[in-house]
């Protein structure tokens, strides 16, 4: 008997220290998970009019159960519920490593991505917290969920609610990068998992989401269309080779300058950490944010047509380069992001603003996945559509940033 209450104990919890084991007092909840923000949350206004906090929630199975979150709730220090996750909605914004869904095999770890999205007329909070409903299972001897055993000293449904964090630095208010109509807002924040937000990669030992925040920029024509002619031509995309301006002043503080053009509709090849990025530039715009511009033409970094170099001081509206096809790229297109260092990779991503762009709808999503295939696309201008300052294109929005 007194092997298997040990057994039982080890598979409910991380071992504690023996006192701590065997009393938690009111307001204490032995987890079998632990969740924590990657980093700190940053607020940010939309193109929808609302403030955003995009964030995300490291959850980790130390426990030898099986643990699956039914209900998670972004709540206030005083236990106000801000946006409420669960069912399908939860699982579509959890991204396991190893699997899908939202349940936890004992070890496993996941990444939840949050979008608590606020009325302009609500105040944003000082500090945020999780509240998390969730489901134990023991396992079997094969490894395998089964119910809880009846006379477990721990329910199977419980819940609990994390420590609170801090909320962060406001977001940064810049010029556009570009200039022009037609620009759609590909893989951009904040209420689905796109290849930027979905990016949560370790760096010397650290988690980093670098491109939280990030957008790629295309351009429609006035016909709809991303491209005409052969989709594997550069010249078969009109904005291909545009003027790319720095959007404040600053100091320029890395920059690359040695990729290739990479062939339209084809899978990137030559890929490596250092020009993942294509040809690119970061600079220091103070502060402690630094802007990146990706996947510029080779040879083509200047300073308002001299050569740019590392010290280099830029102004807001300066072209620093030609919008191009290199790196990690399937099209021509402008990565463009704010960051809290000089390293595209070993960074994380800070929220930023347009001074001003006017949105031209947004494309709904069987557009957005044709987005690529060179036909007339159709744009759903009685969403995200009129003129906004100091705000955030969302994802699929299509914007005119002006001459």
């Amino acid at each position: 008997m007194l092997r298997a209450a040990t057994a039982l104990f080890l598979a409910l919890a991380v071992p504690l220290a023996p006192a701590l084991a065997q009393s938690l007092r009111e307001g204490e909840t032995l987890s079998s998970i632990t969740v924590a923000p990657v980093a700190t949350p940053h607020p940010v206004r939309g193109g929808d009019g609302r403030t955003h906090l995009a964030y995300e929630l490291f959850v980790a199975n130390p426990s030898r159960l099986f643990v699956t979150l039914d209900k998670v709730e972004a709540v206030t220090p005083e236990g106000t519920a801000l946006a409420v996750m669960e069912g399908e909605a939860l699982a579509a914004m959890m991204q396991r490593f190893g699997g899908e869904g939202p349940t936890l095999a004992p070890g496993m770890t996941a990444t939840l991505f949050m979008d608590v999205a606020l009325a302009s007329e609500t105040a944003v909070p000082t500090r945020i917290a999780a509240r998390i409903g969730a489901t134990r299972q023991a396992a079997d001897k094969d490894g395998k969920p089964v119910p809880m055993p009846a006379d477990t000293p721990f329910p199977a449904r419980y819940g609990f609610t994390t420590a609170p964090t801090a909320i962060g630095w406001p977001a940064v208010a810049v010029e556009a990068p570009l200039r022009g109509k037609g620009w759609v807002v590909v893989n951009g924040c904040c209420d689905s998992i796109t290849s930027h937000r979905g990016a949560v990669m370790a760096v010397n030992g650290l988690l980093r989401v670098p491109e939280r925040f990030a957008i790629d920029f295309v351009k429609l024509d006035d016909a709809g269309r991303l491209f005409t002619g052969a989709e594997g031509t550069l010249a078969s995309y009109a904005f291909y080779g545009v003027p790319v301006h720095s959007v404040a002043d600053g100091t320029v503080v890395n920059l690359y300058d040695e990729a290739e053009e990479q062939v339209p509709g084809q899978a990137a090849k030559g890929i490596t950490a250092a020009n993942i990025g294509g040809n690119m530039v970061v600079v220091d715009i103070g502060d402690g944010r630094f802007a990146f511009y990706a996947h510029l033409q080779r040879g083509s970094l200047q300073r308002n047509g001299s050569g740019l170099k590392l010290g280099d001081r830029v102004k807001a509206g300066d072209v620093i380069g030609l919008l191009g096809n290199t790196g990690n790229s399937s099209a021509p297109h402008l990565h463009f992001h704010v960051m809290d260092g000089p390293s595209p990779l070993d960074a994380d991503s800070l929220p930023y603003v347009f001074r001003s762009f006017t949105g031209m709808g947004v494309l709904p999503p069987e557009e957005d996945e044709a987005l690529e295939s060179g036909r007339a696309l159709k744009i759903d201008t009685g969403r995200l559509a009129g003129p906004q300052t100091d705000a955030l294109p969302l994802n699929d929005q299509v914007v005119d940033f002006g001459e």
